[in-house]
C-alpha cells in the first residue's frame, strides 16, 4: 500500500511515556468479507500495555474519515463501539450514512479499543466441531476458555475501559485535536461517560445511544429488560388487528416453545452458510433465546417474530434456528473476548444475584456462570468509584429506541440524573441504536454543529411502529 505524507510530527510525554507519531496510509474499511469499503486514512499507535511498568507495547488501529472541507473544524467526532467487544473500524461502514452530514465540516476518527479488532485482538477462536459440543454440553467451556488464555499474548488485566481512554487520550493528543465529540453506541456510552470523569477538559460534547449508566452492573438486567422489551412488542401485534387475528397471544406461545425445546432439544438439519453443507444441528433453549434476542433489536426483525414464533410452535423450527447459528457465527467473527476484560472487573463484582423465576430466556444460572467464566479469565476488579453516576454539566444529547430489549429508555433517564445539560429523545418503535435511523442523523449533525442551540426535533413524530409480518410475503394490507 502506498504511503501518502501525512505523518503527525509529534513528540511529549504522556502518561509516563513518549508519544509518537501516525503515519496515516490511504486504506479501505470495513468487516473483511464485505465489499461495503469506506475509504479512509489507517495507521496504527503504539502504547503500552501496562502503563505502570511500559516494557510492552501494543498497537492501536486507527481510521480517519477526511472531510474535504476547505474550512474544516479541528473537533473531529469519534465512534465508540460497542459490546463490549466490537471494532470501531469493521462496524462504521454499516452506519457511515449517518455521518454525511458530520463529514461537510469534521472528520471522523475511529480507534479499535485496545483487545478488538486489529489493535491486539483478545480473540478465543473455538473451531465449529467444540462450538456444536458447546450446546450440548456446557461443562466443556470453562476448560476451553483457560486453554485460550494461555495461548492469548496479552495480560488480560490491562484490557479495561478506563485503559482504553487513556489511549483515546494519546490518540488525541498525537493526533493534535484539541477536544472530541463523542458518540458512544451501546456499551460505547460506558466509554464515554468514562471519558466524560476521566478528561473532560478533553470534550466537546457527547451523543448517548444505547445509554449504559455507569452505575449499572452490564447484563445484570439483559432478562429484565428483554421480557419487557418483548412484552411491548408483543403488545403492538395485539393491537394490530391482522396480527392478533393471526397469531393470538404471542408472549404465551414463546413461553410454550422454550418449555417444548427445552424438553425436546429437537435434532434439525440446517445448512452451513458458510460452507453450504447440511448439518445436524440440535435446537437448544441457550440458541432459540439467542435467536429471539437479536430478532428484537431491530424493528425490521421485530416485526418477523410473532410469526417465527408461530412457525416453531407448529414444529418448523429451521427459521429461527438457522438465525441462531448464523448468528452464532457472526458473533464469533465480530466480537472478541475482551468483554471478559471489562465485564469481569468492572460489572461482576457488583451484581446482585437473584433468583430468576420460571420465565425465564437465559436460563436460572445465566449470570453465575458469567462468574464462573471471570475464575479463569485474568482481570483486575475497579474500585467502587468506577460505578459512581457521572456528573457533568458539558452538552449530552442521550438517544433511545422505544422498544430497546438491551438499553431502555429508563437507563438514559437514571443517566441523565447527574447531566445538568443534557437531553433525551426516544424513537417510537424502535430498537437498540437509533443514530442511524430515519432523520436522526440529522438531529445528531445539528447538535454537533452548535451543542448549545434548540433541537429541531419535529421528525421524530416520522417514528412509528413497524406492521407485523403475517407471511413470509409480509404484513397484510
Amino acid at each position: 500500500m502506498k504511503k501518502i505524507k501525512l505523518a503527525i510530527a509529534i513528540s511529549t510525554v504522556f502518561f509516563g511515556m513518549q508519544v509518537c507519531a501516525i503515519e496515516l496510509a490511504e486504506c479501505r474499511i470495513g468487516p473483511v468479507n464485505s465489499i461495503n469499503k469506506i475509504k479512509a486514512e489507517c495507521g496504527t499507535l503504539s502504547v503500552a500495555e501496562n502503563r505502570e511498568s511500559p516494557s510492552r507495547m501494543i498497537d492501536l488501529n486507527i481510521a480517519i474519515i477526511r472531510s474535504k472541507s476547505i474550512k474544516k473544524k479541528p473537533d473531529a467526532v469519534i465512534m465508540l463501539a460497542g459490546g463490549p467487544g466490537q471494532s470501531a473500524v469493521e462496524s462504521y461502514p454499516a452506519t457511515a450514512h449517518a455521518f454525511r452530514g458530520i463529514l461537510k465540516d469534521r472528520d471522523v476518527v475511529l480507534v479499535d479499543q485496545r483487545g478488538t479488532g486489529h489493535s491486539n485482538p483478545l480473540k478465543c477462536e473455538f473451531d465449529e466441531s467444540l462450538q456444536e459440543k458447546l450446546l450440548e454440553d456446557e461443562s466443556l467451556y470453562l476448560p476451553a476458555l483457560m486453554e485460550c488464555v494461555d495461548k492469548l499474548d496479552a495480560d488480560t488485566r490491562f484490557y479495561t475501559t478506563p485503559e482504553s481512554i487513556k489511549d483515546l487520550e494519546e490518540v488525541r493528543k498525537t493526533l493534535e485535536i484539541p477536544q472530541w465529540n463523542l458518540l458512544g453506541v451501546s456499551y460505547g456510552t460506558r466509554k464515554a461517560l468514562t471519558y466524560v470523569k476521566m478528561f473532560p477538559e478533553a470534550i466537546r460534547s457527547v451523543i448517548l445511544d444505547g445509554v449504559v449508566p455507569q452505575q449499572e452492573p452490564l447484563a445484570q438486567s439483559h432478562e429484565k429488560n428483554l421480557i419487557n422489551a418483548l412484552r411491548k412488542q408483543f403488545e403492538q401485534c395485539e393491537k394490530q388487528e391482522a396480527c392478533h387475528e393471526a397469531f393470538g397471544d404471542v408472549e404465551q406461545q414463546m413461553w410454550q416453545l422454550f418449555e417444548k425445546v427445552e424438553a425436546d432439544k429437537p435434532i434439525i438439519k440446517l445448512q452451513n452458510y458458510m460452507t453450504g453443507d447440511y448439518e445436524e444441528v440440535t435446537l437448544t433453549k441457550q440458541s432459540l433465546g439467542i435467536a429471539i434476542r437479536m430478532f428484537s433489536y431491530s424493528s425490521k426483525t421485530m416485526a418477523l417474530l410473532p410469526l417465527m414464533i408461530s412457525k416453531a410452535n407448529h414444529g418448523q423450527y429451521e427459521t429461527l434456528a438457522a438465525q441462531a447459528s448464523t448468528i452464532a457465527i457472526l458473533l464469533q467473527e465480530g466480537m472478541s473476548n475482551v468483554e471478559l476484560s471489562i465485564v469481569c472487573g468492572e460489572d461482576v463484582p457488583f451484581y446482585t444475584i437473584n433468583s430468576a423465576s420460571d420465565n425465564n430466556i437465559f436460563g436460572k444460572d445465566f449470570l453465575a456462570k458469567t462468574q464462573k467464566s471471570c475464575d479463569v479469565w485474568p482481570h483486575v476488579n475497579s474500585d467502587a468509584s468506577f460505578k459512581e453516576a457521572v456528573v457533568s454539566d458539558l452538552p449530552i444529547l442521550l438517544l433511545s429506541g422505544e422498544l430497546d430489549p438491551v438499553t431502555p429508555p429508563e437507563f438514559a433517564e437514571l443517566t441523565m440524573e447527574t447531566l445538568s445539560n443534557a437531553q433525551h429523545l426516544v424513537a417510537k418503535g424502535q430498537g437498540h441504536n437509533v443514530f442511524p435511523q430515519g432523520c436522526m442523523p440529522k438531529i445528531i449533525t445539528q447538535f454537533i454543529e452548535d451543542p448549545e442551540d434548540e433541537l429541531k426535533t419535529e421528525c421524530l413524530n416520522d417514528f412509528n411502529y413497524e406492521p407485523f409480518f403475517i407471511n413470509m410475503m409480509g404484513p397484510k394490507q
